[in-house]
């Protein structure tokens, strides 16, 4: 279980935490000088699931590295029925594929259901390999911004998206990456509604499903309807929700016909397969994890409230919705007139690597993304920087 600190333990950074991370060879410690604290990335401080990291260390001690399918072969059905017990949708395993990562799938559904010149609906500010994805190959980005009070979907922005010349596709993040919105299914039925209306594929990246804060639900998009579900390419991973992203495991429910006959048309070896070590971990996050996986979303809830106390107290100028999902915080810090890049400027004169706001996208300015999945103390120390330089 996970032996999480809380926020009174007081704010003296644990030398043997950070003697750990710092040994670490993850991009999330090695991008800044060793005087930053980062807070960027969407890895964990906290160490990977132990069952994930049992099962990774039985491959090993087995000398277990021949061309093994063992443990990928049995995620469809596994993850199927995860999304089941978890969020009440049963995927059909026959339509589950396993692939290298989130991305990856992403990547492939749009490539092989688009052309140059179509057009991409995405919800900004997002994600920034959304960005990257939605034009690759030629296509077109359909910019559909979210409403700033609360980050909810805007119905009319989005009619108006789809109605535009070309459009092909809705790239959805659901929970939704940097704003932490876990999207009503009133909201989802909007979007299934247009796609419905206009023909539109829906890529529905719901990596961040199982980092729902108390009070929340997260509602998978093709749980709607029949119809929605054949229309819908869903896609998840355990690396978030374990922190296991390096082992490169996800999975895609292919409910869109043209997209899994493309992708089964494919050459055999175009997209390479998930290595054993993946496989296992996520193979015993999805049948063995979920009480770790509760004390740590517990963890990652005290440590948003925390900080979000903090601000409030402290900062009252930093416009902060808590995330209803994800360990992410948005934070509106354009009061404090810190430049274009805000993160920057927290880096070289508060020694905190954030995200920027404007890798998300143009309504990304003003703007920082700040990753809280990491100890109280560790914690604290990022945002006592922060409030030094705001203050």
């Amino acid at each position: 279980m996970l032996d999480a600190l809380q926020p009174d333990e007081g704010c003296d950074m644990s030398e043997h935490d950070l003697e750990r991370l710092r040994s670490l060879t993850s991009i999330k410690w090695n991008r800044f000088d060793d005087d930053v604290l980062p807070a960027w990335v969407a890895d964990m401080d906290l160490p990977p699931a132990p069952v994930s990291v049992e099962a990774v260390r039985a491959l090993v001690d087995r000398g277990d590295f021949g061309y093994n399918f063992h443990a990928a072969k049995q995620l469809p059905e596994v993850f199927s029925a995860w999304e089941e017990r978890r969020h009440g949708w049963r995927p059909d395993p026959e339509r589950v594929r396993v692939f290298c990562d989130v991305m990856q799938a992403v990547d492939v559904a749009l490539w092989t259901h688009c052309k140059p010149g179509d057009g991409v609906i995405v919800f900004t500010p997002v994600y920034p390999p959304f960005l990257r994805s939605a034009t690759a190959g030629g296509r077109r980005m359909i910019d559909c911004p979210l409403k700033r009070d609360g980050w909810r979907l805007d119905p009319e922005r989005l009619a108006a998206a789809a109605a535009e010349p070309g459009a092909r596709a809705i790239l959805l993040a659901n929970p939704h990456n940097p704003t932490g919105r876990a999207f009503s299914a009133e909201e989802l039925g909007a979007i299934a509604l247009v796609a419905e209306r206009h023909d539109l594929l829906i890529v529905s990246d719901e990596i961040w499903c199982d980092v729902v804060h108390p009070g929340s639900t997260h509602v998978p998009l093709a749980s709607l309807s029949e119809a929605v579900a054949a229309r819908t390419v869903t896609l998840s991973a355990a690396s978030k929700a374990f922190n296991i992203a390096g082992l490169h495991c996800a999975v895609g429910h292919l409910g869109h016909d043209g997209v899994r006959e493309a992708i089964e048309a494919l050459p055999g070896h175009v997209l390479g397969a998930v290595g054993s070590p993946g496989a296992e971990a996520t193979l015993a996050a999805f049948t063995q994890g979920e009480p770790w996986l509760s004390d740590t979303i517990s963890h990652l809830t005290a440590m948003r409230d925390h900080l979000g106390a903090r601000l409030a107290a402290e900062l009252p100028l930093v416009r902060f919705a808590p995330p209803q999902a994800t360990y992410l915080a948005w934070l509106d810090v354009s009061a404090y007139e810190l430049g274009d890049d805000c993160a920057k400027t927290l880096l070289d004169e508060a020694r905190v690597g954030l995200s920027s706001g404007l890798d998300f996208g143009e309504h990304g300015s003003g703007f920082v993304r700040l990753n809280f999945a990491t100890t109280a103390p560790i914690l604290d120390e990022i945002i006592d920087r922060i409030v030094t330089r705001l203050s």
